[in-house]
């Protein structure tokens, strides 16, 4: 039986929420998996229908979460950018800076975009395999393609796609690559390299 409340708590970093019962009670907690609509933002003191379930505790929970009002399609480029997706907005735009200041060569920056919009591409592929359980791409593969350069593809991905962005050991490992691409940029092509040779040769002497 389908019951309606009103979203009183939704965390999205965290994927779960709670929902306030029309007919009163206590909140129900739903977590992102019961959203029919994945692809939509839950917003606070927005109507829901759903159906009451339980975990494996026999906890009660919510399933079946469905919009009173149907969102636009819209809303998963409009919402506002996470931390996440401005800080691959700002490492690009500190690079577009430095290739201006003729400290970075071009071919960094047009590297970085190409491999962001091919990892792009195979997020999405690989969220479309996942739907119709068809065969998908590795997760080393993805996480190779973050690290020779197309981390922002990814991280703008789990934004956009809703694709890869809750499985938490596999977010550390994306983090994990995005610190090492950044590292060798900073040793390669800022005045971070000389103080980085310069430790190697003393530490060797």
């Amino acid at each position: 039986m389908k019951n309606k409340g009103t979203i009183v708590q939704w965390s999205h970093q965290k994927g779960f929420g709670f929902i306030r019962p029309l007919v009163g009670g206590d909140n129900v907690f739903f977590h992102i998996s019961a959203l029919v609509d994945r692809q939509s933002r839950p917003r606070i003191n927005e109507s829901v229908y759903y159906e009451l379930g339980g975990d494996k505790e026999g906890k009660k929970s919510a399933k079946s979460v469905i919009f009173v009002k149907s969102h636009s399609r819209m809303d998963k480029y409009t919402a506002p950018m996470s931390k996440a997706q401005g800080f691959s907005v700002l490492f690009l735009g500190l690079v577009a800076g430095w290739v201006w200041l003729a400290r970075c060569p071009y071919w960094v920056l047009i590297g970085y975009i190409s491999f962001s919009i091919v990892t792009f591409a195979v997020y999405a592929h690989d969220k479309r395999a996942a739907q119709k359980e068809a065969w998908r791409t590795k997760e080393a593969s993805l996480h190779l393609l973050a690290l020779v350069g197309g981390w922002p593809g990814a991280l703008w991905a789990q934004k956009i796609l809703r694709h890869k962005s809750q499985k938490q050991p596999f977010k550390a490992i994306l983090w994990l690559t995005i610190v090492i691409n950044i590292s060798v940029f900073m040793m390669i092509f800022t005045p971070f390299n000389y103080y980085w040779v310069q430790g190697i040769i003393t530490a060797i002497r």
